[in-house]
């Protein structure tokens, strides 16, 4: 990899979050953290892991957007204020619940093709060496993910 590419990516990150982690005070991913910020810390992570040039970057963060919309649509069904208003009354009214659901569902499906769209456009222009550090991520993340449940007693999905 270009060496002066991965620093400057490097230097990047670490001038957009202070002098890193270790030196802020609290947990920089809180609870209160704005989600824009985590977006743009991941999105830099990322792009520094992978060695990321700017039209490469551009294209990972057009998927990541597809990713949002709809990790909003999904959550929206369990906070939104139609939820609220359905366990108002004295029953629950199953065909309205379920009418949300489908309407939150249909907006996932309506959605997946640009993410999937967005994501390959990304991976396709990533070279050889930058796929297999992507695969590499991947497989650390599922590790890890897989650990976590374990841990707090969970299982994996």
């Amino acid at each position: 990899m270009n060496f002066f590419r991965r620093w400057h990516a490097h230097h990047e990150f670490r001038h957009h979050l202070g002098h890193g982690h270790h030196g802020h005070h609290g947990h920089p991913f809180g609870r209160h953290a704005h989600a824009g910020g985590f977006a743009d810390h991941v999105l830099a992570r990322i792009a520094a892991k992978l060695d990321l040039d700017d039209e490469q970057q551009r294209l990972l963060g057009a998927w990541f957007g597809h990713l949002q919309t709809q990790r909003e649509a999904l959550s929206g069904l369990a906070r939104g204020p139609e939820l609220a208003g359905l366990m108002a009354g004295e029953q629950f009214p199953r065909e309205s619940a379920q009418q949300l659901l489908d309407a939150r569902l249909d907006a996932l499906r309506a959605a997946g093709p640009g993410a999937v769209g967005a994501f390959a456009d990304f991976f396709d222009a990533l070279d050889a060496e930058q796929r297999q550090v992507l695969r590499f991520l991947m497989r650390r993340i599922g590790r890890d993910r897989h650990a976590h449940h374990e841990r707090h007693g969970r299982h994996a999905a």
